[in-house]
């Protein structure tokens, strides 16, 4: 830095930024902000499984989605399996499932898994707040059919996962929740930046997660 003079009705002294600190700073600034972009998804898909019996799969995944959670379940020490979700918006009228949750059973059913060992819980019809309001009615479920679990692993997807994670320990503060993230197969998770659906999904789930971090 260096020091110049300014006359005016008295000396004043005035301080600036050396070409070299400039340079510094910037380069500093692209260094973290590259680790941030490269490690961004990682840090949105966490894996984080806590010992419970019970397997939470979030009813909107893919088939894909849905088969690995499956295996994660006949592989584990689960006695349980819940998938969540809401309304559907497409396909009630000719189907017999009115939510994404059914949907998701339906498909955990075809796929092998054990009807005594797989429900659904749907929540209402709701314009925000959905993932938190599916959280609630969770809760209110095993309230009611199980009162002495208080422990579950929640079953997302790729870079949605730590926002879900988020706002279900948001609405069940008095449980404990492990996670665990499926890898999303639409894109390449680790270049997601460049596909157009890579891109747009962790953006978004970016600014998702730290609105829900700071202002939900």
């Amino acid at each position: 830095m260096y020091i110049c003079q300014m006359q005016w009705r008295k000396k004043q002294d005035c301080y600036r930024w050396t070409w070299y600190v400039r340079l510094s700073a910037l380069l500093l600034f692209t260094f973290v902000f590259y680790l941030a972009f490269q490690n961004i998804y990682v840090f949105l898909s966490p894996q984080k499984p806590i010992s419970a019996k019970i397997l939470v799969v979030e009813g909107w995944l893919n088939d894909d989605a849905l088969q690995e959670s499956l295996r994660i379940f006949n592989e584990g020490q689960d006695r349980l399996l819940i998938v969540t979700g809401g309304p559907l918006n497409t396909g009630y009228i000719i189907t017999n499932y009115r939510s994404t949750a059914e949907v998701a059973r339906a498909t955990l059913l075809k796929l092998g898994g054990d009807s005594n060992k797989i429900v659904s819980v749907s929540r209402d019809l709701v314009w925000r707040d959905r993932t938190y309001t599916t959280a609630l009615k969770l809760r209110k479920y095993l309230q009611q059919k199980i009162p002495q679990v208080h422990s579950f692993n929640l079953v997302s997807l790729g870079a949605h996962s730590r926002r879900s994670w988020l706002l279900y320990k948001k609405a069940m503060p008095d449980y404990q929740i492990g996670i665990v993230s499926i890898k999303q197969n639409l894109y390449d998770s680790e270049h997601w930046w460049k596909t157009s659906k890579g891109f747009r999904s962790v953006f978004t789930e970016t600014i998702g997660y730290f609105y829900v971090l700071f202002f939900f």
